[in-house]
């Protein structure tokens, strides 16, 4: 009980999670950058990173400045405070970049603290502890993915991120594919870059699966997580080595949720050309449905790499299967507060019926796809079908029934 109170305490405290104790203040004369340059340096280095130490950039005009101003009796030169987060008192302060040994010291004392330095020693004396293992693979995880975005100059969301924004598109986009982003945007990681962002997440990964205990890990990250690990050799690499070993554990258990989400993320971010001989090599029980082989992240990539009309013909008829028996919202008549963007009615699409449309008419049954969106017209009546069916019927080739189910009316009622 003693040892799991402690644990709690060390990841409940994790600095990327709660506010930071403190924040640096500077104040600058007017044309001098010298501080807030120098200090963009220091706080990326190496010792520093790990805080995410909040920076505010003020000029000697700034009307926010003038307290901290008043409060150090300052003249009028360029200037730097740790300000405490709660009582706004200065903790520290000086008129030149201290040396980062220095503002360690000063961040120490205002209570910053490196989680992952406290995990790491907890686990020295608990090593066999695996939630103490997972939490210090997501704070590094977590570490890598903000460090890479900054030095891309990218803000990639995650797909949870992208629904509690509002934004459902994406949300649907990157639960389709949470492995995946686009990156060509921003700036090419340079080998530095790369070692500084991900070695320590590397080493904890490689520990993890030497010992086996990934085996008993959630991998959190893989739905949630920030995709950008095709920006990273290092990632790249590990991955290439670990592979086998996952694909080893899908051989024990075809159906491992876990095992599948790890596996698609690395194999997504090193090319992605695995999948179909991975599949010819497991054996899932007789006793499972149809319906839930292969699992939905496999057969979403099936779907992103189908070319011949019988591969669309064979996913057709899976979809198919999965839309005659599983329970579907898109069935069910919609409420007075219809929507086109309804989540689980979007969700339902995204991941059954709108599949199954465009793999009908991908494999040359047109009338086929007729009949299927007269059939959730005549069920739902959602708002969001003639457009998105629409979409699908475009994206087919099929420009006269594009402009004839954009002409529906979809809708209770409507």
């Amino acid at each position: 009980m003693a040892q799991t109170s402690v644990l709690r305490v060390l990841m409940d405290r994790d600095s990327l999670t709660l506010p930071p104790p403190a924040k640096l203040w500077i104040v600058e004369a007017k044309g001098d950058t010298t501080l807030s340059l120098g200090f963009t340096e220091l706080l990326q280095s190496e010792s520093i990173r790990a805080f995410q130490v909040p920076l505010q950039v003020s000029s000697w005009q700034d009307g926010r400045a003038k307290d901290l101003i008043r409060q150090l009796g300052l003249s009028p030169h360029s200037h730097w405070a740790l300000v405490d987060a709660s009582t706004q008192a200065v903790l520290s302060h000086g008129d030149n970049v201290p040396t980062w040994e220095a503002f360690l010291q000063d961040l120490e004392q205002a209570g910053f603290r490196d989680r992952a330095k406290d995990l790491q020693a907890y686990l020295k004396r608990n090593p066999n502890l695996i939630e103490a293992h997972e939490g210090l693979l997501n704070l590094l995880r977590a570490r890598g993915e903000a460090a890479t975005q900054q030095d891309m100059g990218l803000q990639i969301s995650s797909a949870k991120e992208s629904l509690e924004q509002g934004r459902l598109a994406d949300w649907m986009e990157g639960s389709k594919d949470p492995a995946h982003a686009d990156l060509s945007g921003g700036k090419k990681l340079n080998p530095v870059q790369d070692l500084l962002a991900w070695s320590a997440f590397t080493q904890e990964f490689d520990a993890v699966f030497r010992s086996g205990q990934w085996r008993e890990m959630a991998f959190t990250w893989t739905k949630n997580g920030h995709p950008v690990d095709g920006a990273s050799p290092t990632l790249q690499g590990l991955y290439l080595r670990w592979l086998p070993t996952v694909e080893a554990a899908l051989r024990e258990e075809p159906t491992s949720e876990n095992f599948w989400d790890l596996w698609i993320w690395m194999s997504q971010t090193t090319g992605g050309s695995r999948l179909g001989p991975l599949l010819a090599s497991l054996r899932p029980s007789p006793l499972l449905p149809k319906a839930e082989w292969p699992p939905q992240g496999a057969l979403r990539i099936l779907l992103a790499t189908a070319k011949t009309p019988s591969e669309w013909g064979e996913l057709k008829d899976h979809y198919r299967l999965l839309w005659d028996t599983d329970s579907h919202n898109l069935k069910e008549p919609v409420s007075t507060l219809d929507t086109a963007d309804d989540p689980l009615l979007v969700q339902d699409w995204t991941n059954c019926f709108g599949p199954l449309l465009e793999c009908t008419l991908r494999s040359g049954r047109i009338e086929e796809a007729e009949g299927l969106v007269r059939e959730v017209m005549q069920g739902s009546r959602w708002s969001g079908i003639p457009a998105r069916a629409a979409e699908i019927a475009a994206r087919c080739g099929q420009r006269a029934l594009a402009l004839k189910w954009a002409a529906l009316r979809g809708g209770s009622g409507r």
